[in-house]
C-alpha cells in the first residue's frame, strides 16, 4: 500500500528552513537533504536558500568554523578528519581551511590533544609487546585524523 506524500508549500518549507537553521550552524548539504525529506519542489530548493543567505540565517564560512571548532573541542578529532568531513558536508575550500584551521586550532593545543589522547588510549590497550602497543595507539591516531609525522614524533617519546 503505498502513501501519498503532499508536497510542502513554499512559505511552510521558507519558514521550517529559519527555524532549522536557527538552530544552529547549517550548510546547504544539510537543507538539501531536509528539502527532501519534506518533500520540498526542487524549483523551490533555490528561492528558498536565496532568502536564507540573504537574509543571514545560512553562511557557508560560519558554518565551517563552528564545524572545525567543534570537531576539534569535543571530539577530538584531527585536521585530515575534519577536512574529510568538511568534503562529505561539500564545503570544503582548502585555502578557507587552513585560515580557520589555522585561528580556531592553536598548535600547542593541537600538539597537546596528540599527547593526551595517546596517554588515555595507552591505558586502555591491554598489549604487553611494546611495537603491536605502538602500531594500535598509532592506528587509533590516525583514524582519529591526526597526522603521520606528529603521532609518530610523540610516540617515540613515550
Amino acid at each position: 500500500m503505498s502513501k501519498f506524500y503532499r508536497i510542502m508549500s513554499y512559505d511552510r518549507a521558507r519558514k521550517k528552513a529559519m527555524r532549522y537553521c536557527s538552530f544552529q550552524e547549517r550548510c546547504v548539504f544539510d537543507l538539501e537533504k531536509r528539502f527532501y525529506a519534506w518533500n520540498v519542489k526542487k524549483s523551490d530548493w533555490d528561492k528558498i536558500l536565496d532568502v536564507l543567505l540573504k537574509e543571514d540565517f545560512l553562511n557557508e564560512s560560519r558554518y565551517v568554523e563552528a564545524f572545525v571548532r567543534g570537531k576539534f573541542r569535543i571530539k577530538k578529532w584531527g585536521r585530515n578528519k575534519i577536512k574529510m568531513g568538511l568534503m562529505a558536508k561539500r564545503v570544503f575550500n582548502e585555502q578557507q581551511f587552513n585560515t580557520i584551521s589555522d585561528s580556531e586550532i592553536p598548535e600547542d593545543e593541537y600538539l597537546e590533544a596528540i599527547s593526551v589522547l595517546i596517554q588515555k588510549k595507552s591505558l586502555l590497550i591491554n598489549e604487553p609487546d611494546d611495537f603491536k602497543r605502538r602500531g594500535k595507539l598509532y592506528r587509533y591516531m590516525i583514524g582519529k585524523g591526526y597526522e603521520s609525522e606528529l603521532i609518530l614524533k610523540e610516540l617515540n617519546l613515550t
